[in-house]
């Protein structure tokens, strides 16, 4: 069985490398996050638009019961801010 490989890197150099790693996931999760609600709303409004929920899954290549489960989630709110008032 060999051993464990030995590295000539320093543990700062380690540790930046983590901490690169774990920016670079929350990064790609947050770019995730924004592409399925991108997604969601894509899919609510050629639904909308009265595309049949065949033909979305069939352009979007998701099964049409995933179609199904994303127009049964209300779409998010975003807060409004009263125009007459100020922060």
């Amino acid at each position: 069985m060999p051993g464990i490989p030995y590295s000539s890197r320093s543990s700062a150099e380690d540790v930046l490398d983590l901490e690169a790693a774990a920016a670079a996931v929350t990064a790609a999760q947050r770019a995730l996050e924004a592409a399925r609600r991108e997604l969601s709303a894509a899919i609510r409004a050629a639904r909308r638009d009265g595309e049949p929920v065949r033909a979305i899954a069939q352009r979007t290549g998701l099964h049409p019961t995933m179609v199904l489960n994303t127009l049964a989630v209300p779409p998010p709110v975003t807060p409004r801010q009263d125009p007459g008032r100020s922060r």
